[in-house]
Formats: structure tokens, sequence, C-alpha cells
């Protein structure tokens, strides 16, 4: 049985047509990966900079405790008289 020309052509669009869904569902799939793995990348630089933060936020908590501490210090012996006036 011989098709005619019509059905050739009806025949050959649905396989291009078949070709490309595929071809874009390939796409689509690929694209879709490649989202999933830069949202885990994502996530974890974004993890990694928040341990950095609070790092630096416990650092920077270490250092106005020393400040403080130091100005405490430098508070009681500025109104304390002059250990070398008391000898004399």
């Amino acid at each position: 049985m011989s098709l005619t020309p019509n059905a050739r052509r009806r025949q050959a669009f649905l396989f291009g047509r078949q070709t490309a869904l595929r071809s874009t569902n390939d796409a689509i799939d690929q694209l879709q990966a490649e989202l999933h793995a830069e949202r885990e990348q994502h996530a974890f630089d974004v993890a990694e900079l928040e341990k950095q933060i609070a790092t630096l936020l416990r650092d920077l908590m270490q250092a106005r405790y020393e400040l403080a501490r130091r100005n405490m210090i430098d508070a009681r012996f500025a109104g304390a008289p002059s250990p070398s006036a008391m000898m004399h």
C-alpha cells in the first residue's frame, strides 16, 4: 500500500513534531537539572557566608568586650592618686 503525497507530508510533519517535542523535553530536563544544581550551590554558599558572618560578629563582640574592659580599668585608675605621689 503506497501513501499519497498528502499522507507522506502529514507523516513527515508528525515525525518532525515528535522529534522537536523530544528535543524540547530533553532541553527542559537538562535546564531543570542545572537549576537544581545551582540552587544547591547557592544554598551552600549562603550557609558558608552565614558562618563567616557569625565568626566576624563573634570577633567583633570579643573586641568590644575587651575595649569595654580596658575602659573600665582605665576609669578606675584615672581617679586614683599616682603611685609616685604616694611614695613621697
